[in-house]
């Protein structure tokens, strides 16, 4: 396989990947509903980030070994690394006047360091046995914005609604990864995670009606929000299998994290009648506490990965991922990678999810020594989604997600 062969190989994946299907209808209500469908927050290390996660069949990395804990056999130097990003998103309504505002949030998004216990000597039976303590922000899960702008409705005898949405899901999660190296072909890998998360909604609804229940003018207004506080556990387990040089195999499952929800809600109502006489109804619940329990999508991957000598490598990979509440949700992704220099590597990376029927791109340049790497990478998402009223669950439009990442990693290798 020629060098550009191989890039026009990646090119025609990319294309095929592209192919548009439905949107993924969200309804804005209880933090169950926002928690599954947070898990398409691409986070890591810098080149996990620029291959667009297409890290299952790679290995060597430590958010890939979160993936697939048999990458973690791979390792032949212990390391520390160290991991940050920003984020900017804006959501838009194509239908609609309003402009949501840009926002942004900045992270720590990984530490770890592995422990690797090899026997370089040996080409059979067990090379090394490695270990991995880590911190992942598992995902910063924010949707802020606003449908059916009400300033736009000046005709006094029209109906209008008007949502607005901000709500986000913070989760992160505390590692325990094991490997093994067997013969240089075969790794397996298993993973524990202790998990915590703070989440939050609150969905202001206004709704006016020209003619209501009193053939006068009214004003419906609700504000709902939804607060909550949880700890769970799941694990993970895969396996990478590396029959000749140039292939690679990955199979990895992850568990759903699992654990109890505690969760606080409450409600504000006014009803504004408009008349000769105007009257107002106001109503303010009081904290309303639960506890349910916690059960985060299950996950499973499958890819492959081709290398092409020391020029750079192609990994296709496929994930799936199901929850009770948004069903089961597929993801295709591939990453390039090319060696520009001995040190010198260009990640490129693309990925589409079912979910929110989000496209990611991504661009990422690391600096490989034999002790010291640093990367830099950069990923484009955008997204469509219908949003549905909570209260009545009408159709409230559809918006569209822009966001912007920005990874940089340090690793040493000790």
């Amino acid at each position: 396989m020629t060098k550009r062969s191989f890039t026009y190989s990646f090119v025609i994946v990319a294309i095929l990947m592209a192919q548009v299907v439905p949107a993924q209808t969200i309804h804005p209500y209880g933090l169950d509903q926002l928690m599954a469908v947070s898990e398409d927050d691409m986070s890591g290390t810098a080149r996990y980030v620029g291959l667009a996660g297409a890290m299952t069949a790679v290995g060597g990395d430590p958010t890939a070994v979160k993936i697939n804990p048999a990458g973690l056999g791979i390792y032949r130097h212990s390391q520390f690394s160290a991991s940050g990003d920003g984020t900017f998103r804006k959501f838009l309504q194509p239908e609609g006047v309003n402009e949501n505002r840009w926002y942004d949030s900045w992270h720590l998004s990984q530490v770890s360091y592995v422990f690797a216990l090899t026997r370089p000597q040996r080409i059979a039976g067990v090379v090394s046995n490695n270990i991995m303590v880590s911190y992942a922000k598992r995902a910063d899960s924010k949707r802020i914005f606003t449908l059916n702008d009400a300033s736009a409705h000046t005709d006094a005898k029209t109906d209008w609604i008007e949502t607005k949405v901000d709500e986000y899901v913070n989760r992160h999660d505390i590692n325990v990864h094991f490997a093994q190296n067997i013969s240089n072909r075969v790794y397996w890998g298993v993973g524990m995670s202790l998990e915590w998360l703070n989440t939050r909604q609150t969905i202001s609804r206004w709704e006016y009606m020209a003619a209501g229940k009193r053939d006068v003018p009214e004003e419906y207004d609700l504000c709902e929000t939804y607060m909550g506080k949880a700890v769970g556990w799941g694990a993970s387990a895969g396996v990478l299998v590396h029959p000749v040089q140039a292939v690679r195999f990955g199979l990895s499952v992850e568990s759903p994290i699992i654990g109890q929800m505690r969760q606080t809600y409450y409600f504000t109502e006014d009803i504004i009648y408009s008349g000769s006489s105007s009257t107002k109804v106001q109503y303010g619940s009081p904290d309303i506490n639960s506890r349910w329990m916690l059960v985060t999508p299950l996950k499973a991957s499958a890819g492959l990965g081709l290398q092409w000598k020391n020029h750079g490598l192609l990994s296709l990979q496929y994930d799936l991922q199901y929850h009770k509440l948004t069903g089961v949700a597929h993801t295709a992704r591939a990453g390039l990678e090319v060696a520009m220099t001995n040190h010198w590597m260009l990640d490129l990376g693309y990925a589409y999810s079912t979910l929110y029927a989000r496209q990611r791109a991504a661009l990422g340049i690391n600096y490989m020594g034999n002790w010291l790497r640093i990367g830099v990478a950069y990923n484009f998402s955008w997204s469509t989604g219908q949003v549905k009223d909570s209260y009545y669950y009408t159709s409230q439009g559809v918006y569209k997600m822009r966001e912007n990442k920005i990874v940089v990693t340090f690793q040493w290798n000790s």
